[in-house]
């Protein structure tokens, strides 16, 4: 049979073409998640913003995690542990797992960061404090010994802190090597543009096979909080975090787009510089306290997504259930203001994240109730970062903020907004308590159960009373996501591992 020259050309062209496409490489999948602010630094032990750690939780490993309904820890790089009888040794055996540059993760690895997140250059060096000896018994065993029984400490190894880094690079490059760090963990550092996005690429050598499921992710960096939400409708991002409550129906009607509340370990509240007059008198404190309408803010403003608080932790792990939130009571406000002689009120300034459509619309009704007391306050919206340099310098008198928790153990939070003298001074607020400073010490000392229990409702009580803060109330973190997403949640630490992101 006679063939067409140019038909022949053109199947063998089109047999190419086919070929060609069927050998290509699938299309890059990219997850972009829109966040608030960008990260200050990524050294584990130099940080203590949020942005800061959950980008750090990205890209490094700890020992020990916690799982993803936040009720108990579980293997990180350490597969197994035991502790001895005596709780003053815990021995850890290591999976075999590689930094992101593909060198093995090995015992002498995890002595390095542990003795780094122990010394006196590690902001949380309190958090590892009765560590005396961290040895390597071979390559994969590591036995971590104190001075005393610690019993925070395994809940502390699954803190952003207790990161486990390359030894050798660290010491070789010191402060440069967090400009392009090397982790274990699901993501690798491709790119930082500080302010604008963090890029990520998937880490090829990552010990849970075949995760993350994407091949990077982008942290973009949206300040405001309805561009975000305009940039997740249009697709430009395919999750967000910090939904506006009064939005979060809205998005969940879209059937391209999925949102949500999670449940987090996080406190609202209003710091007040205990250095400034007239809030070093407990009676004003109490009396702000008594004048704001919590439930009104939860009800009218986080449509009905939140409890009021009673102290300065959230609800997570030996919480104080007998505690009861400040009534909304203007009269016993002006009363006890009265009392302190300032029965004509008095002027401040309260420091407000700009861009959190939530937090200003709070602001205002706090502003609104204190005003009904005498207590006429003037806000003063900040960038949430220069937020944080500005209440840690002590330069401000209200500021109105949140704390979450990095671990399961109410310790850490109890020590960050209550203990003075510890690395947040009660969480720049100056205030101090030597009984709850006592009870924190022993309760590092006791085993858990109920005794270690009622001291943290005897801490929780004695802030309440102390009222440092205005306590505001305990919510969810609102997020959305689009519907071709999978995998995407929020833990109860309030970060991300997006290992288990998938595009659809």
């Amino acid at each position: 049979m006679r063939t067409n020259p140019l038909r022949a050309v053109a199947f063998a062209l089109l047999a190419a073409a086919s070929l060609s496409v069927a050998n290509a490489p699938a299309a890059a999948e990219t997850f972009r998640l829109g966040v608030k602010t960008d990260a200050l630094s990524l050294d584990p032990i130099a940080t203590s913003d949020n942005a800061s750690i959950w980008a750090q939780l990205l890209i490094y490993d700890q020992l020990v995690r916690p799982t993803e309904d936040g009720t108990e820890l579980m293997p990180g790089l350490a597969e197994s542990w035991e502790q001895s009888a005596d709780g003053k040794s815990y021995t850890f055996h290591l999976r075999e797992a590689k930094f992101s540059n593909g060198d093995p993760v090995t015992a002498e690895d995890v002595v390095f960061s542990l003795e780094r997140a122990a010394s006196e250059s590690s902001n949380w060096s309190g958090f590892f404090r009765p560590i005396v000896a961290v040895e390597a018994v071979d390559d994969r065993t590591v036995t971590v010994k104190l001075d005393e029984p610690f019993t925070p400490l395994i809940n502390n190894l699954a803190m952003f802190s207790a990161a486990v880094l390359p030894a050798d690079l660290v010491e070789s490059q010191g402060n440069a090597f967090f400009e392009n760090p090397i982790g274990s963990g699901p993501f690798v550092l491709e790119e930082w543009q500080r302010g604008g996005k963090m890029v990520l690429a998937a880490n090829p050598h990552y010990w849970q096979e075949g995760k993350p499921y994407v091949d990077g992710a982008e942290l973009v960096v949206v300040g405001e909080d309805n561009s975000r939400v305009l940039q997740l409708r249009s697709g430009n991002l395919d999750a967000i975090i910090g939904v506006p409550f009064n939005q979060v129906n809205s998005l969940g009607a879209d059937p391209n787009i999925d949102a949500g509340v999670a449940n987090v370990f996080r406190i609202e509240l209003v710091q007040l510089n205990t250095t400034k007059e007239p809030f070093g008198d407990e009676r004003v404190r109490q009396a702000l306290n008594y004048a704001v309408d919590r439930e009104g803010i939860v009800q009218g403003i986080l449509f009905g997504n939140g409890k009021p608080a009673v102290s300065s932790l959230p609800v997570m792990a030996y919480h104080n259930e007998e505690l009861e939130p400040y009534p909304h009571d203007p009269a016993k406000a002006q009363a006890l203001l009265a009392e302190a002689g300032l029965g004509d009120g008095f002027s401040t300034t309260m420091l407000v994240p700009s861009g959190d459509a939530t937090y200003q619309q709070v602001a205002s009704a706090i502003q609104a109730n204190l005003a009904e007391v005498g207590v006429q306050v003037r806000l003063q919206l900040i960038e949430s970062g220069a937020q944080w340099d500005t209440t840690k310098s002590g330069d401000y008198e209200m500021s109105l903020s949140y704390a979450t928790s990095d671990t399961i153990d109410p310790d850490q939070l109890i020590g960050f907004t209550a203990v003075n003298p510890e690395r947040a001074n009660a969480y720049h607020t100056e205030w101090r308590s030597e009984r709850l400073n006592e009870l924190y010490e022993q309760e590092r000392r006791t085993p858990n159960g109920p005794e270690r229990g009622a001291m943290f409702k005897e801490m929780e009580q004695i802030v309440h009373d102390g009222a440092p803060f205005i306590f505001l109330y305990n919510m969810g973190a609102p997020y959305a996501s689009r519907s071709n997403v999978e995998g995407f949640a929020i833990l109860p630490t309030s970060n991300w591992r997006l290992e288990n992101v998938k595009l659809q």
